[in-house]
């Protein structure tokens, strides 16, 4: 997977559609979730939160990029807390999932840095706005080269 934003929402797009229990992919930023209409979204989902794009000269060489993001897996949820309980379970499944199929994909170099060192499977609900309630992650794809190239074509 190369660097740029369409490849990574491409790569987590694939990875919405292939897992079996995952109905549908989102990404945007957070306030979008909070604020957003749910009406056209289908449970359970894997929204991906806008990523951002650090840079690093490497020697003044060589940039590298890193994109750093957060993957939520949400579903519907009822107030009755037996409903609400089953969806905390069934959507940290689909989480860890997903954590591992990511955690393959590196092993078979599909992306350059992946750890879940230091990293935190932390619940979100928003019964209050949608009532909506499930598992969020931050994470960094490390070390990619940048998209940092000069193209003389493109100045005036």
């Amino acid at each position: 997977m190369d660097n740029t934003l369409a490849a990574f929402l491409a790569y987590f797009r694939q990875l919405a559609t292939e897992n079996v229990a995952l109905r549908d992919f989102v990404h945007g930023p957070s306030g979008r979730i909070i604020a957003g209409s749910r009406e056209e979204l289908t449970y359970p989902l894997l929204w991906l939160e806008t990523p951002s794009l650090a840079l690093a000269d490497k020697d003044g060489t060589a940039p590298l990029g890193q994109r750093h993001t957060a993957l939520i897996v949400l579903d519907s949820a009822s107030s009755d807390y037996a409903d609400q309980d089953a969806k905390w379970a069934s959507t940290e499944v689909i989480a860890l999932e997903v954590l591992s199929r990511m955690r393959k994909d590196y092993r078979a170099r599909k992306f350059v840095a992946f750890s879940l060192d230091g990293t935190v499977l932390e619940a979100v609900a928003t019964l209050t706005v949608a009532g909506e309630i499930g598992w969020r992650f931050e994470f960094s794809l490390a070390d990619y080269p940048a998209p940092l190239i000069y193209d003389a074509t493109r100045w005036h």
